[in-house]
């Protein structure tokens, strides 16, 4: 039977309404499920409702004798691979059946084509959202790509100029739009880039900051804590300080994290040559100052400091710095420094001195406030008990060895004293320092001339008394009377030369301590000038 030939008009071969009604209703619901398979299988359902049809099996082998009916279909979709079928029936059909199983092939193409157009508008469809996705993802990547090249160029561009840490906190705040703190390691804020900095500045992690930074330091990238996104300088092992994004709307973008990422890697170069250059630097101010404290030529000296770019042609003192047992050296030092820096100063500073373990030494321009130094310092160490010694002031390089020593002595006595913190200035020792049990002859003759020396200048000129007076009344305890009774002379002569002493040492004799190391000073002058005390 040929299936794709037209029904001939001639012969009525009307199917019944219930069968034809049965192939309508199989052949919608093939329509509807749009499935090969479902198809397939409704079409060997529908078979035996039409007639005595079956499907035969391929593995069933074909005996052309026998008088079995059957018809082979081949249903194509125009897409998949063809669908043939073998149909079997045990005796011929009727027309009526004939005309039936022929609606129901035809039906059957019909549903296939329509399922196979949707499967591939489906997939059309599919492939299209996919490449649309890919095609933006594609798009994203390009654009991040774009953005993260542009981020690396302004980087590299800046590193080039030889750019310090404030240029690249404010090139930083400019790509992302958002405040950026650059912290030392010690939680100090060393550089700020932006509006709204607080009036009172809190460090990362505040009294957790250890944990924070070595959290941050495990996770090996940026990282949020609190309204900051932190990203730790660490090159190696030393930590070098703490770059962050105060992000308090939490608005920043992973491109925000790359452009932290990329300051962070420019600053620790940055940090790193710095932090050389400082140690360097350091290194060669630790010698200078240890030869300039045991002794050197002052034509090295002179050119040593230049090549430091430290002045050593203004006038000079030591400092000796003791900041109590806990507190090590280095920690002062390092304080130390750092108020140098903060106020524009400079000095060469020298510790681990083997005969003066734990205690810093610095050289540095006689003008400078000490009292401030002392300030700062007690600030950044805490308040124990912390000493400084000052010692003499000294013109040129060769004076300083005996302004250090001045200086171990001021600390020394300050120590033993019963308020033993705060700043001892050798040259305002008085009397301490003829009682100091390390006191030499020459630190008696050196205080007698302090006290005494423009008497004795205006004696020797002038070939008078002054001296001589001075001593006897103050043997006398200030008694007018007795005084010029000793000196056997006129109570008005006393007066006199009293009147003369007061305008040639510019002491003021009514002050106790002022009398004292005058009293002092005459019986020690009395002690080298080979006579007993009186």
């Amino acid at each position: 039977m040929d299936l794709e030939a037209a029904p001939d008009p001639r012969v009525d071969h009307t199917p019944r309404a219930t069968n034809l009604s049965a192939v309508v209703a199989v052949t919608a619901h093939m329509h509807d499920c749009g499935n090969r398979d479902e198809i397939l299988a409704l079409l060997v359902e529908a078979l035996p409702e039409l007639g005595p049809f079956t499907v035969e099996s391929e593995s069933v082998l074909t005996d052309e004798s026998d008088d079995v009916w059957r018809q082979r279909v081949l249903l194509d979709d125009s897409w998949s691979r063809p669908v043939s079928l073998t149909l079997r029936a045990d005796y011929p059909p009727t027309p009526v059946q004939a005309t039936l199983l022929e609606l129901l092939i035809q039906h059957t193409g019909s549903a296939l084509r329509a399922a196979s157009l949707r499967s591939r508008a489906a997939t059309h469809e599919r492939q299209l959202r996919e490449a649309t996705d890919e095609i933006t993802a594609l798009g994203a990547r390009a654009l991040r790509l774009e953005e993260q090249a542009k981020i690396h160029d302004t980087f590299g561009r800046l590193a080039a100029t030889g750019a310090d840490e404030t240029a690249i906190a404010e090139t930083l705040h400019l790509m992302t739009g958002l405040a950026v703190g650059v912290e030392d390691a010690f939680g100090n804020l060393r550089v700020w880039a932006g509006p709204d900095k607080a009036p009172r500045y809190r460090k990362i992690g505040g009294g957790n900051r250890v944990d924070v930074l070595r959290r941050a330091a495990m996770e090996g990238h940026p990282l949020r804590h609190d309204n900051r996104i932190v990203q730790i300088v660490r090159p190696g092992q030393t930590l070098l300080g703490v770059l962050y994004l105060s992000d308090p709307e939490h608005r920043a973008t992973d491109l925000d994290t790359v452009a932290l990422e990329h300051a962070a890697t420019m600053l620790a170069v940055d940090m790193s040559h710095r932090r050389s250059l400082a140690e360097t630097e350091a290194r060669l101010s630790r010698d200078l100052g240890a030869d300039l404290l045991g002794g050197t030529d002052d034509d090295s000296a002179y050119s040593r400091a230049d090549a430091l770019g430290y002045d050593l042609h203004t006038p000079q003192r030591v400092l000796a710095v003791h900041w109590g047992p806990d507190t090590p050296v280095e920690s002062v030092t390092e304080a130390l420094r750092r108020h140098l820096t903060s106020s524009d100063s400079s000095a060469l500073l020298v510790h681990g001195n083997e005969h003066r373990t734990g205690i810093l030494a610095a050289v540095m321009d006689a003008k400078t406030d000490v009292n401030l130094i002392f300030t700062a310092l007690e600030k950044s160490l805490g308040p124990a008990v912390g000493v400084i010694g000052v010692g003499s002031e000294c013109t040129s390089p060769s004076g300083l060895p005996d302004s250090y020593t001045h200086a171990i002595r001021a600390l020394e006595i300050r120590k033993q004293s019963l308020s033993p913190r705060g700043v001892a200035l050798f040259d305002e020792l008085g009397v301490y320092r003829i009682l100091d049990s390390h006191s030499s002859t020459g630190d008696v003759e050196a205080f007698v001339q302090e006290w005494l020396g423009p008497l004795l200048d205006y004696d020797r000129e002038h070939r008078s008394t002054m001296t001589a007076t001075l001593a006897q009344y103050l043997e006398c305890g200030g008694k007018y009377d007795e005084t010029a009774q000793a000196l056997r002379i006129h109570r008005s002569t006393l007066r006199y030369r009293m009147s003369r002493i007061h305008e040639l040492t510019g002491r003021d004799l009514r002050s106790v301590d002022t009398r004292l190391n005058l009293h002092l000073a005459s019986r020690a002058l009395q002690v080298l000038a080979g006579g007993a005390p009186g």
